[in-house]
Parts: structure tokens; sequence; C-alpha cells
């Protein structure tokens, strides 16, 4: 039983390691090894697992507000022309 702790703890990441792959995770392709270390440490620590799903779901209502407010963003077409105009000026100049 030692020697199959020992083999885990050279395995898996802590979990503060755990903390940052899973945020990781969210942004980019991990490597193999490090995929897998994260699943079986999730697979293992409820306190991380319960963390990676509170992050997720903060991911999801970020998304979900954002995509919101940007269709709450309407400009009158006044406002759109003086910014259409404001561009194509900075665009003229040297």
């Amino acid at each position: 039983m030692k020697i199959i702790m020992r083999l885990m703890n050279r395995i898996l990441p802590s979990c503060r390691e755990v903390s940052h792959l899973t945020s990781q995770a969210m942004d980019e392709s991990l490597p193999w090894r490090k995929r897998l270390g994260l699943r079986l440490h999730l697979m293992m620590c409820v306190w991380c697992r319960r963390n990676a799903e509170q992050l997720e779901l903060m991911r999801i209502i970020a998304r979900s507000k954002a995509h919101s407010e940007i269709e709450q963003v309407k400009l009158s077409s006044d406002a759109q022309k003086r910014i259409a105009e404001s561009l194509q000026q900075n665009d003229e100049r040297p």
C-alpha cells in the first residue's frame, strides 16, 4: 500500500498544481501527461473537483454576461456616423 501511495504522489500533481492546470486547461490544450494527472487527481480529490466545477461555472456566467451586454449596446445612427467619420479621418492621416 505504501508503494502505491508513493507512486501516486510522484505521478499526481498537488492540489495547488491542479488549481493552475484546471485554469490552464480551459485556455489551451494540455500535454497528455498533465491531462492524465489532472483527471486522476480530480477523480480522487473532492475539493479540487469542486474548485474545477466552480471555475467552469464562473466561466459560463462571464461568457453569458458578456454576450448579453454586447447585445444591449445599440448606438444611434448619428453616433455610428461620427465614429465612422473619426475612423476615416484617422486612416487618412500620414
